[in-house]
């Protein structure tokens, strides 16, 4: 897998994170030059189209990138083994064909979405939604965060909720503490996330760094185990700084 030491992001590309993402200015320095370095990874390797001759400017792949990016900020891995390309939508997908509605259902009619991940395959992001969610963290919604979730699921090849692992006794108990969260919905996730143990994961990926005060007060148990796998604590992040005294 490549490292992100290599990489970096320019000036101008980091003036696009502060001029226009919320969560820029709750990132620690070290955590900046992290996700700096795998913003610039991110860019480097990964394939861009925008769909039906949609314009993918600059702002949008920093923009997409840095959301994709903070996913891996606390963990061990670089980029998205299972992806290596994005297509953008200008709004929302409509998907046609056989495809998965969960719970083992199928459809082959007309299905619009906000974006889906393939493994081995690209991920498809609706521009229009990746914008009104980016800096709007009350709708507990994220379309970046929803989809790589996904994708960090798929790297051990199989789409159930559970990313990989290198400790049984973690794995046993994140499959534990998910599964008694599923089977009792919480009210601070939306209901897909209760489609099957995948959406869970991609829907309480996205109320973890959307809503993290909410979800730890609701389900702290449930917010201990994404602060252990993710290897942040978003919650306290978004708390406000002391200011220093003068």
């Amino acid at each position: 897998m490549r490292s992100a030491d290599q990489h970096g992001i320019s000036a101008e590309q980091v003036g696009i994170l502060e001029r226009e993402w919320h969560l820029w200015p709750q990132l620690a320095a070290p955590e900046r030059d992290r996700i700096q370095r795998l913003i610039g990874l991110f860019l480097a390797t990964m394939g861009w189209e925008g769909a039906q001759g949609f314009e993918v400017t600059e702002e949008m792949r920093v923009l997409v990138a840095a959301q994709a990016c903070l996913l891996l900020l606390g963990l061990e891995i670089d980029e998205y083994p299972a992806t290596d390309s994005v297509i953008v939508h200008p709004g929302t997908v409509r998907l046609r064909g056989e495809h998965h509605l969960g719970g083992g259902l199928r459809s082959s009619g007309v299905m619009a979405v906000d974006g889906q991940a393939h493994y081995r395959g690209p991920v498809l992001l609706s521009w229009s939604a990746v914008r009104a969610e980016m800096n709007a963290p009350e709708r507990g919604r994220n379309v970046v965060f929803h989809e790589f979730a996904h994708q960090l699921d798929m790297i051990d090849g199989s789409v159930d909720g559970t990313p990989p692992f290198d400790d049984d006794a973690d794995r046993r108990r994140w499959m534990e503490v998910c599964t008694t969260a599923f089977e009792a919905p919480p009210e601070v996730l939306r209901d897909y996330a209760f489609t099957n143990p995948a959406e869970f994961f991609s829907v309480a990926t996205e109320t973890f760094f959307c809503q993290p005060v909410q979800l730890k007060e609701a389900e702290p148990v449930l917010y201990g185990e994404f602060v252990q796998y993710y290897g942040q604590d978003p919650a306290a992040r978004a708390q406000p700084r002391e200011q220093p005294r003068e």
